[in-house]
């Protein structure tokens, strides 16, 4: 009982923390950007208008997953004794915990990006 308890609270730890984790790594990136290109705003209008908010939204993507698989393989190192169906089904439920925040927050997401894109 105490171990599916721990295991789900671990689940959700783990969601909510590569989700915030990949805002973070998308804004060093950000920086690191600025740094090494010394971006202006001009050359960040550039930047933003060429990759879109598709763009946007595949990198954020792209940094949770990352995100999320290395905090499974700690997680499955650390607390399931190297089981990877545990660690899989980490990767599942992250799945569905994004698509059901996509599905339930899509209006806003494309009200942030269409005022952003076309003003």
């Amino acid at each position: 009982m105490w171990f599916i308890l721990g295991t789900l609270l671990v689940f959700v730890i783990s969601i909510k923390l590569a989700s915030v984790l990949a805002v973070g790594l998308m804004m060093l990136h950000f920086r690191i950007k600025r740094d090494l290109q010394k971006m202006t705003l001009d050359k960040w209008n550039r930047y933003f208008a060429k990759i879109g908010p598709k763009g946007i939204f595949r990198r954020i993507l792209a940094y949770y997953w990352l995100v999320l698989t290395l905090i499974a393989l700690i997680n499955m190192n650390s607390f399931w004794h190297g089981n990877l169906a545990y660690a899989i089904t980490l990767l599942l439920a992250g799945a569905v915990y994004l698509m059901f925040k996509f599905i339930s927050r899509k209006d806003d997401f494309q009200k942030i990006m269409n005022k952003r894109f076309h003003d």
